[in-house]
């Protein structure tokens, strides 16, 4: 749509809008003859067409770890994520003098939710603490993926089924085998290599793999990095006691979240050449972004030179992106919009390039959802892209040039957040760039 205002008001509008937005706008753009006297008024545009895609990564490095992911969820898009974490633990900072007289109670490991979770919480899951069988090492390029494996013993250290409230301060606490604590016990109590020097511990006890039952689909949770595995005894002499030794997990590189999908009947596949782009057309005119399983959601303005090249505007005054999430795809609970969201430079090649700066220029642009609580259906992000716009509408051969939209998802900030949206197709609650400009009078 193009609305066109009047000639009367055109001159106090115009003077008006230059003086509020000058300084987030670029030079003018010139298409044809700039009279300065045949201004006729400002120009609003709709009819921008954003072309919307899904690009699909096969792997991608998560070692590294400082937040942690463990549990399932089915999700009504995107099918079935499942996620499990690996580590290794060290020996205690200090070694204890545990004396002969001294015996063994229990064996303990103790995780902490970081208040970050994605799915239905109200549901148990069951939580296992598994022993590695072999050493972490690294996949290729000195890296670890979301689809790296590590094998595990047969039967876990210990499990627990619960619910958890990812809110809670408390740290989770799973009581693990014996057999296996007496036997750490010993070892401390002998003061053996094998729990007195890291290099031999890691030999001895090569890690562990948090994880959820292959049935659980409920939800994913976050934990940070203080997990304990604790060993309980108790003196006697010269009066009863209780003590424990603590081994924490181990801060380096061999810490990796694996994140594995199963997308069966939801028109996402990969290719052949690890990086796959499909339009929204083939996924029921829907593009999804979830970057903690490989997908990134890429917008494009094919249509951008042909609506305002009519050889009238002067001056685009500004540009907004506004990002409609899909009608009732999210919710506040199970399924939250991901916050705060930014955009990146892509084209045809698919590479992520920079970060669309803020208004100020020196900082990158993010925005927050709006949410309508009371209807329901007009949600939005909203983007100021006028210097990036600018640029596109004086490039040739920038049809193929847009957005990546982002959330991100490092070593501390692991997640599974994703962000689903229409395409044309649906209108009025499909993503639009705005367009404000100066016309003259041909």
């Amino acid at each position: 749509m193009i609305v066109f205002l009047s000639r009367r008001w055109g001159w106090l509008l115009i003077l008006t809008a230059c003086l509020l937005i000058q300084s987030c706008t670029r030079k003018d753009i010139q298409f044809g003859d700039n009279t300065e006297n045949s201004y006729t008024g400002i120009s609003f545009i709709d009819t921008v067409g954003v072309q919307l895609s899904t690009v699909v990564t096969d792997s991608f490095p998560t070692n590294g770890a400082t937040s942690f992911l463990a549990g399932k969820y089915k999700d009504p898009y995107l099918g079935k994520v499942f996620t499990k974490s690996f580590f290794q633990m060290t020996i205690p900072a200090t070694p204890p003098s545990i004396p002969a007289t001294a015996q063994y109670d229990s064996f303990a490991f103790f995780f902490h939710p970081n208040n970050y979770y994605y799915g239905d919480t109200s549901k148990p899951q069951t939580f296992y603490v598994n022993e590695l069988s072999q050493v972490i090492a690294y996949s290729y390029n000195s890296k670890l993926y979301n689809t790296t494996d590590v094998p595990v013993k047969p039967v876990p250290l210990g499990y627990a089924t619960m619910k958890i409230k990812p809110s809670s301060a408390d740290s989770i606490e799973i009581r693990l085998n014996d057999t296996k604590g007496a036997e750490l016990f010993a070892k401390l109590q002998q003061s053996s290599t094998d729990v007195t020097n890291n290099d031999n511990f890691q030999n001895y006890f090569k890690g562990i793999s948090l994880t959820t039952g292959i049935n659980d689909t409920a939800a994913v949770f976050g934990f940070n990095g203080t997990m304990i595995m604790r060993v309980y005894y108790h003196t006697t002499i010269p009066y009863p006691a209780s003590q424990y030794v603590d081994f924490t997990k181990l801060a380096n590189d061999y810490s990796f979240n694996q994140v594995l999908t199963d997308r069966t009947g939801t028109g996402i596949t990969s290719g052949s050449t690890g990086i796959t782009e499909i339009n929204s057309s083939q996924t029921n005119n829907l593009a999804f972004m979830q970057p903690g399983t490989g997908l990134y959601l890429k917008m494009i303005f094919p249509s951008l030179h042909s609506i305002v090249g009519s050889g009238k505007l002067v001056k685009l005054l500004k540009a907004e992106l506004m990002i409609r999430p899909a009608y009732l795809s999210f919710d506040r609970y199970k399924y939250r919009l991901p916050s705060p969201i930014y955009l990146s430079q892509t084209d045809e090649s698919n590479v992520v390039g920079s970060p669309v700066p803020d208004s100020t220029g020196s900082g990158i642009g993010y925005a927050t959802p709006v949410i309508d609580d009371l209807y329901g259906q007009d949600n939005y992000y909203r983007f100021n892209v006028t210097p990036y716009i600018n640029r596109l509408l004086t490039t040739t051969g920038s049809e193929n040039q847009g957005f990546f939209v982002m959330r991100d998802v490092s070593a501390s900030s692991m997640n599974v957040d994703r962000l689903v949206l229409n395409n044309s197709f649906h209108g009025n609650q499909s993503s639009r760039l705005l367009l404000y400009v100066v016309i003259i009078n041909q």
